[in-house]
Formats: structure tokens, C-alpha cells, sequence
């Protein structure tokens, strides 16, 4: 509504397209999975039991990558040392609570569970280990280097991605007045956080955790200085 507006006005805008994206909600039940299951040393596999991409490149991302795959979807596969750390998350908790979590004694028995083909899971989870033992990057650029192994019991969670909000937005000067196409300044209509455009760029690869709240804070501040 605020782009709308500003639209509206004459506004000039930029990098819609930038985004925060999520590579892995629990799927169907729409939770959020902590991205936490993911740097701990776990990964995703698609439902022929397939790694597919860098998963460590950042959730924002990955969540084109996931959906990309045969039904949108894919299995964060983790295991109880980093579930621990992930129940650190209310989200998580829930998730557990709804029965999205599976949990099996070994990799033949996630298969099953997971109903993706026992063989190619068994593959994918040796190829992972390697990595870790050789402390090296695998073929998508992951380094696995200092990352723990996967210990029985396993967990694995099916998830799906989801895009949240675009990173774009509406163009300012540097006293956050918002701006035409021509460069000109609005009277009396400025942009701070998710209403002008941040810093992350034109696509979701540029996103951090709190860049909108960093120019929230910031912009705020310039904007009412310059008031």
C-alpha cells in the first residue's frame, strides 16, 4: 500500500524484485524450520532422494532453489543434536507438535518415512559424510569443513519455499525525501524501512537478517532530522 501510494504520487521505485524468501517452511503446515537445521550441518534432498543445490548460500535464496523441484518441494534432513538447537525456536516447537518432524533410527528407515528411494537417499547421505570427513567443499561449492557429522536417530522435515516481502521500493535521497524518476525530491514525503528501497540489491541474494530494520532505524532517524 505504501508503494502504492507513493506510486501514486509520482514516486520513483527500485529493485522490486530483491526479496526475502524462506527455503524451508514445513510443508503443508506453512511453519517456519529453522534455518538452523541447515548451518548446523544438515541439508536438503529433493523427493528422489537428490541434494540440489549449496544450501548454506542463505535461506532467502534457497527458497527458489526448493521450489524449483519436483512439486515445489523438498526434505530438510537434520538430526537430534541440531534439532535440540532448533527447538530453541517457538516455531520449531510447533512444528514438532503438528507431526512434521520425522525421526528414524537410520538412513534406509528415513527413506521409508520420507518416501523417497532407500538407494539414492543411502548415496546422497554418503557423499555429505565424505565431505564432512575430508573437510572439503562438495560439487555445489558447500564447504563442509569443521561441520559435525549426522548421528542417528535422523530427523527430517518436508518443507517448500515461500517469498515474504520485496526488498525494493521507493527511491530516496540521502535525506530520505522520497524521489521522482526525474531525480526531484516529493515535498513532505519521505521512506524509511520496508517503504524505500534497502540495501539488498536487485534479487534475493542480498538479503541479511535486520537490513530492513537497519534502514528503519537509520532512514527514521534522517527523515526526522530532516523534518
Amino acid at each position: 500500500m505504501r508503494l502504492f501510494w507513493g506510486e501514486q504520487l509520482g514516486a520513483a521505485t527500485c529493485h522490486l524484485g530483491g526479496h526475502q524468501g524462506h527455503g524451508s517452511v514445513a510443508h503443508p503446515a506453512g511453519i517456519l524450520i529453522s534455518w538452523a537445521t541447515i548451518a548446523e550441518g544438515g541439508f536438503q534432498v529433493n523427493v528422489r532422494g537428490e541434494r540440489f543445490s549449496n544450501e548454506a548460500s542463505g535461506y532467502s535464496e534457497q527458497a527458489a532453489n526448493v521450489l524449483a523441484q519436483p512439486d515445489g518441494v523438498a526434505w530438510t534432513i537434520f538430526d537430534t543434536r541440531i534439532a535440540g538447537i532448533a527447538a530453541q525456536f517457538e516455531d520449531f516447537r510447533n512444528a514438532v507438535a503438528h507431526g512434521a518432524v520425522l525421526e528414524a533410527d537410520d538412513v534406509a528407515s528415513l527413506a521409508a518415512a520420507m518416501r523417497v528411494p532407500a538407494a539414492v537417499l543411502a548415496a546422497t547421505c554418503a557423499d555429505v559424510n565424505e565431505a564432512k570427513a575430508q573437510q572439503r567443499a562438495d560439487r555445489f561449492g558447500r564447504s563442509f569443513a569443521g561441520v559435525p557429522q549426522l548421528m542417528p536417530p535422523y530427523r527430517a522435515v518436508k518443507v517448500t519455499g515461500a517469498l515474504f516481502h520485496t526488498q525494493g521500493g521507493l527511491v530516496i535521497d540521502d535525506r530520505a525525501r522520497v524521489v521522482r524518476k526525474d531525480g526531484s525530491a516529493i515535498d513532505n514525503v519521505f521512506a524509511a524501512g520496508g517503504a524505500a528501497c534497502g540495501v539488498s540489491g536487485a534479487d534475493a541474494s542480498g538479503y541479511l537478517s535486520g537490513n530492513g530494520l537497519l534502514t528503519a532505524v537509520a532512514l527514521g532517524r534522517v527523515a526526522g532530522l530532516a523534518r
